[in-house]
């Protein structure tokens, strides 16, 4: 990824599971907000 929008740790984490679990295969549901709002920008940037 070219972008970096995590400004604090639990944003950047999010983000890290998220691409993990895509990564294994895995479907993961986003739980809580940060972790919503990283998976939607995980799909924006798929989606480019």
């Amino acid at each position: 990824m070219a972008r970096d929008y995590e400004r604090k740790t639990a944003h950047a984490e999010a983000m890290i599971r998220l691409m993990a679990a895509r990564l294994a295969g895995e479907a993961v549901e986003p739980s809580g907000p940060i972790e919503t709002e990283a998976a939607r920008r995980l799909a924006d940037d798929l989606s480019n």
